[in-house]
């Protein structure tokens, strides 16, 4: 089946010619998250209660069986179901543990076929394949696949395949056109929100984020948030903002950076504490205390709007309205203001 881009995937979108099976691969996991939005939002609003299943695969009611069990039942309300698979990588690109590599070549084929136990487990998801149901979208979103895998051959021959993110640029030639790519794609974001951004801003970012797609996303998100009402962004911009990928987190980083009125290093330290894993939902809460705490001590006229912005927060992030990092980072802009007295904070 065709490979496509994302922009040939939205042409098919507009024109409501929806694939019965799609398979999303990639790392750009903000643009996987858009183009699948773009698939829930062919349906009405008010039936996606009912229209949409999301499903992880190999989690309880992930499993093959499960799948197939929603993608085969009948629409509520409206004439189709969409039946998104996440983390489907576990299916078309699973990790071995040292045992199962050791007997790798006794228990696959020539052709990459998995154990008979496997290819049995799967087997419900290929017979799906074999004969899609018409009313029902199957959307399989995987970070990676495994070509060689039997599963994954079935699914690239039935499914429209949405590549979300290139693999990493192999030798100089391929890392130049990668950050000539990048350099383009950061300037024409710009464009698209009403910024233009310098020569020397772009390579500096660069330098700084490398190649990693959801990672600049997020840099030049922020970067829109901190100079919001100028148009145009500089070095300087980005030296505040975005961070050295060698510099390390510090847990009481962000909240020292409100408390001092600097918001240019609380988005950047709120980046950093996101890169390395940390909750969102721990980020609030740290935050609330600081709120309820210094804030109180120092500022408390701010107290009620900065706890009215923090239960806002608080209930998107519990309810998924909206990117959990674009919800913090909100958050934070909104909380800091002037410095604070210093009374240790820690």
């Amino acid at each position: 089946m065709p490979t496509l881009d994302a922009v040939a995937f939205r042409k098919n979108i507009k024109a409501k010619r929806l694939a019965p099976v799609y398979l999303f691969v990639g790392e750009d996991v903000r643009m996987i998250q858009s183009l699948v939005g773009e698939i829930e939002a062919t349906i009405d609003p008010a039936d996606r209660a009912f229209a949409v299943d999301r499903l992880f695969a190999g989690d309880p009611g992930g499993a093959p069986v499960d799948v197939v069990a929603s993608a085969r039942g009948l629409p509520m309300l409206g004439d189709r179901r969409i039946v998104i698979v996440l983390r489907a990588e576990r299916w078309l690109k699973p990790k071995r543990s040292s045992k199962s590599s050791e007997a790798a070549d006794e228990t696959e084929g020539a052709d990459g076929d998995e154990s008979e136990d496997a290819a049995a487990d799967m087997g419900a998801i290929e017979d799906y394949l074999a004969a899609p149901s018409p009313s029902t979208t199957l959307v399989l979103v995987a970070t990676a696949v495994d070509k060689s895998r039997r599963l994954t051959k079935r699914v690239r021959e039935k499914a429209d395949e949405v590549e979300c993110g290139a693999a990493p640029p192999k030798g100089l030639a391929e890392r130049r056109d990668a950050t000539s790519t990048a350099a383009t794609w950061v300037r024409a974001e710009m464009t698209r929100v009403g910024r233009t951004i310098d020569a020397a801003a772009v390579t500096l970012l660069l330098e700084r984020r490398g190649l990693d797609v959801n990672g600049l996303r997020g840099d030049v998100e922020r970067l829109v948030l901190y100079t919001e009402g100028r148009t145009r962004v500089a070095s300087d911009d980005v030296e505040e903002v975005v961070a050295a990928q060698t510099v390390i987190a510090d847990d009481w980083a962000v909240v020292n950076a409100i408390a001092e009125g600097n918001v240019a290093l609380a988005l950047r330290e709120v980046a950093l504490r996101l890169d390395r894993g940390d909750s969102p939902h721990g980020l609030v809460g740290q935050l609330r205390w600081w709120v309820s705490s210094r804030l109180a001590e120092g500022e408390p006229g701010r107290v009620a709007a900065a706890l009215d912005a923090l239960f806002k927060t608080d209930l998107a992030l519990k309810s998924s309205a909206g990117d959990d990092r674009v919800l913090i980072e909100r958050l934070v802009v909104g909380l800091t203001g002037r410095a604070l007295p210093k009374r240790g904070w820690k």
